[in-house]
């Protein structure tokens, strides 16, 4: 691999620094790299030397990678520049922080309803936005399709392989006939035929891939490709239901058409997939970043008041029956940092509350939030790598507990015995906080438990999800001057934003929008006119 990276670097080593090897694969190699022009993180695909030898195989990666660079959709890797050198054939495409989805299920389990559903939805937007344009990716595999991190968002990359759909008249398919590209475990019949094939065959793949996610193995396997293509033929794919119970019977059906081995039987396209999908009313609305943000500052205003209502009650014991008032007066100090809290949290709900979002919409995405956070406890319980993981922090921590009380006390009792001070040496002191330190330190790892509701999600719930939650939203929004925003019956905005429209869903839109006024009529024909524009400087570029 060294060898690998140091001829990789002498060939690209003036656009792109080589900072590791992220995967191989059939079709290649991908390393991390950085573009040293643009300075941001780029996921560099290497094709083999095997590959890139061949003249043929050589122009059809250019001619398709250059159609994948034409992309451009929040589910989509994009692409961003090829590089075709005397040795080395490769494109460089965009860095996703986080993992594939055959490592997520790899590693956390089979996934759990809501997560799926969106999965599905995400690839097929991004499906129905490549069938759109003539393209179909011919090899949809858990591999090929990307989570982020920080926003479980779904990104399909390598359409490598893809092929521009032709009329029939003018070609009899997306390959020749007898032709096999794509991965045997989840290729459509006709593909495993060397039939021509449409959209339907990465719809077939897709209802393979949305089987494995929530079945958490593959659908179809053998002991040979022969076998698996025999078995992509010949035999039907076992329904969800028979493997997974406990999910909506709507999301197997969903799947399992799919999986149909006729084409005619499955969904026509891929924005058909995605309307079923919201037919079922599954799927979990987006949680905007503003609203997602307003959680934790709600927590810390109710965590902040708590505390200091405690404080201020155990001060005034202290100041009647002790004559002391220093925590009284620590008390004082919490109640402003929670007034200063509560002032910034009730701005960011005013200017929510601004934007159009009701009091119990406000409630049910932040109920959202706090359901994501159950389902990920759900996967970590799920995961026997982390429950073991779990088991031997307790086991130490309850031993370090344990040593840390046993020193506490020998020497409670030492000094109570002797009559002198405790803490009289030097060695004492260190002894005596060091034992207090590790057994605060076990304590903590002893109580705070992933797999259970921390005590700011209880205090949240409690007291921002119930009604007196949604008196205190209201109370902090204040009166606003828009009606609606302060109405029950409100127009809700759309929190999908990172979400593309189904190409048919946007012409209605857009159609829509054209009729409804004259000011809107001639802003549609400025759009119109500016991407006329756009295309032909893309066109002389």
């Amino acid at each position: 691999m060294t060898n690998d990276l140091t001829a990789l670097s002498q060939s690209l080593g003036e656009r792109y620094l080589i900072v590791r090897e992220l995967g191989r694969g059939g079709m290649g190699t991908v390393y991390l790299a950085r573009d040293r022009r643009l300075d941001r993180p780029v996921a560099l695909k290497v094709l083999p030397a095997e590959y890139a030898a061949d003249p043929d195989l050589r122009e059809r990666f250019l001619r398709e990678t250059r159609m994948a660079a034409g992309f451009s959709h929040p589910n989509i890797v994009p692409v961003f520049a090829i590089e075709d050198t005397e040795d080395v054939l490769a494109f460089a495409m965009g860095f996703v922080e986080g993992e594939s989805l055959a490592s997520r299920v790899t590693v956390n389990g089979p996934m759990q309803q809501r997560d799926a559903v969106r999965l599905l939805q995400d690839v097929g937007y991004a499906l129905a936005y490549a069938h759109g344009r003539g393209v179909v990716h011919r090899d949809i595999k858990p591999d090929n399709i990307m989570i982020e991190r920080a926003t479980g968002r779904a990104l399909v990359m390598d359409f490598g392989i893809a092929r521009a759909i032709t009329p029939v008249s003018d070609k009899p398919g997306l390959t020749r006939v007898g032709e096999v590209v794509g991965t045997p475990e989840y290729m459509s019949p006709e593909q495993a035929a060397g039939d021509a094939v449409d959209g339907r065959a990465d719809l077939y793949s897709l209802g393979l891939v949305a089987w494995f996610a929530m079945a958490g193995r593959t659908a179809v396997t053998g002991e040979s490709t022969q076998r698996i293509l025999v078995k992509q033929l010949t035999e039907a794919i076992p329904s969800l239901s028979s493997v997974r119970a406990d999910l909506p019977a709507s999301l197997a059906e969903v799947v399992d058409t799919c999986c149909n081995k006729e084409a005619d039987d499955r969904y026509a396209t891929a924005e058909a997939l995605v309307e079923a999908l919201e037919a079922t009313q599954l799927a979990t609305p987006d949680v905007p970043v503003a609203v997602r943000l307003l959680a934790p500052d709600l927590t810390a205003v109710a965590m902040r008041t708590l505390a200091a209502i405690l404080m201020i009650a155990y001060g005034m014991y202290g100041m009647r029956y002790f004559g002391n008032g220093n925590v009284f007066s620590l008390g004082l100090i919490a109640s402003a940092m929670a007034w200063v809290s509560g002032m910034a949290a009730a701005q960011e709900v005013r200017r929510l509350r601004k934007n159009g979002y009701t009091v119990s919409e406000l409630q049910r995405l932040l109920g959202v939030v706090q359901a994501e956070r159950d389902d990920e406890r759900g996967r970590r319980k799920a995961d026997p790598l982390l429950v073991a993981r779990r088991r031997k922090r307790v086991l130490i921590a309850g031993a370090l507990l344990l040593a840390q009380g046993a020193v506490l006390i020998n020497m409670v009792r030492g000094a109570t015995s002797s009559g002198e001070a405790a803490l009289k040496s030097p060695v004492a002191i260190v002894t005596f906080f060091g034992a207090l330190l590790g057994a605060a330190i076990a304590t903590t790892v002893l109580i705070s438990s992933p797999f259970r509701r921390r005590l700011g999600e209880v205090v949240f719930r409690r007291i921002w999800l119930g009604a007196n939650g949604a008196r205190l939203l209201a109370l902090l929004g204040g009166r606003e001057r828009n009606a609606a925003a302060g109405s029950a019956d409100a127009p809700t905005r759309p929190t999908d934003s990172s979400r593309a429209t189904a190409p048919g869903a946007r012409g209605k839109t857009a159609a829509g929008i054209a009729n409804s006024s004259p000011t809107l009529t001639s802003l549609a024909a400025d759009v119109d006119l500016l991407r006329t524009r756009v295309d032909a400087l893309e066109t002389k570029r």
